[in-house]
């Protein structure tokens, strides 16, 4: 019985294991697509609902949309958690928190592909996204 035991957990364990590392592949994104805000931002405004009308033209692919709103203190903090948590640290530093405008990240390689600003609407967004989604 205790043979039988130890077999079964080291069954679970190693299923538990596969499973985690197959849900990490799954859910790791090929692109994120972040967007640095802010409320009082004349170019985020600008922009409107761009990103977020980009969004839904990706429904499909394996893409993260994030926002990082740097507003005040506490979305900032919050902002500065995700970027943490994304791997893009270096990059909300290296933009010294600016706003207004979208990245589009490789997510493997943590590397800024391009630029997004007030200037390029939807259609200018959804075409830089697909070329670096078809590569």
């Amino acid at each position: 019985m205790k043979y039988f035991k130890n077999t079964l957990f080291i069954l679970v364990l190693f299923s538990s294991s596969l499973l985690f590392s197959q849900k990490d592949k799954v859910n790791s994104p090929d692109l994120l697509v972040v967007k640095f805000h802010a409320d009082w931002c004349g170019s985020c405004i600008a922009m409107g609902p761009t990103f977020e009308d980009v969004q839904t033209k990706f429904d499909n692919e394996n893409i993260s949309f994030v926002k990082l709103d740097f507003t005040d203190s506490i979305t900032t903090s919050q902002a500065n958690k995700t970027g943490d948590s994304l791997g893009i640290q270096p990059i909300l530093l290296e933009n010294n928190r600016k706003t207004g405008f979208v990245l589009i990240i490789d997510n493997e390689s943590k590397k800024v592909l391009y630029k997004l600003t007030k200037n390029d609407n939807v259609d200018v967004m959804e075409s830089k996204i697909r070329e670096f989604i078809e590569g």
